[in-house]
């Protein structure tokens, strides 16, 4: 069996949010994985809609399962905590947000999954835990260091970094 590295972005602005990032990587951790790296957690507005801020982090996960498994692994944790509406286009508050930048050196691009992550790359509160946890990481499909994304967007001023 083969182990693969995936890059998970978390993110929540409902209810205990710490919580809930504790409980979404534990169950990462019991469903796909061993979570070997996880970074600060960062707080910043919500993006693309009016809501309660957010607290999102990075996590590192050795797996032996395909890419199809984890999908479906974690829309089942998503729905599991509460999440409602998953593929809907519209931004909106929610318990849980769990995405997939990278799958090792993998690039998917399907309806309903595309890796890496088709927004990562203009994201700060994505980029600045996923280079806390691994600064060295390079982009699958265009091979360029993930630290240079991170220099070339404006970075929201809102974002605070806390401890786990």
């Amino acid at each position: 069996m083969t182990k693969s590295t995936i890059y998970f972005s978390i993110g929540t602005n409902v209810g205990n949010r710490k919580f809930n990032l504790i409980n979404c990587i534990s169950r990462i951790n019991k469903n796909l994985g061993n979570v070997e790296k996880i970074s600060s957690i960062y707080k910043n507005p919500a993006v693309g809609f009016k809501g309660a801020f957010f607290f999102n982090c990075c996590i590192e996960v050795s797996t032996i399962l395909e890419v199809e498994n984890v999908l479906k692994e974690i829309l089942n944790i998503e729905k599991e905590m509460g999440r409602r509406n998953r593929l809907s286009n519209k931004y909106e508050s929610r318990i849980i947000d769990i995405d997939i930048i990278f799958f090792g050196d993998q690039i998917v691009n399907k309806k309903k999954l595309v890796i890496p992550h088709p927004r990562y790359s203009i994201r700060d509160f994505v980029l600045i835990p996923l280079l806390e946890i691994n600064g060295t990481l390079k982009d699958p499909e265009t091979g360029i260091l993930v630290s240079d994304f991170l220099l070339k967007i404006k970075k929201n001023q809102s974002i605070k970094k806390m401890e786990f």
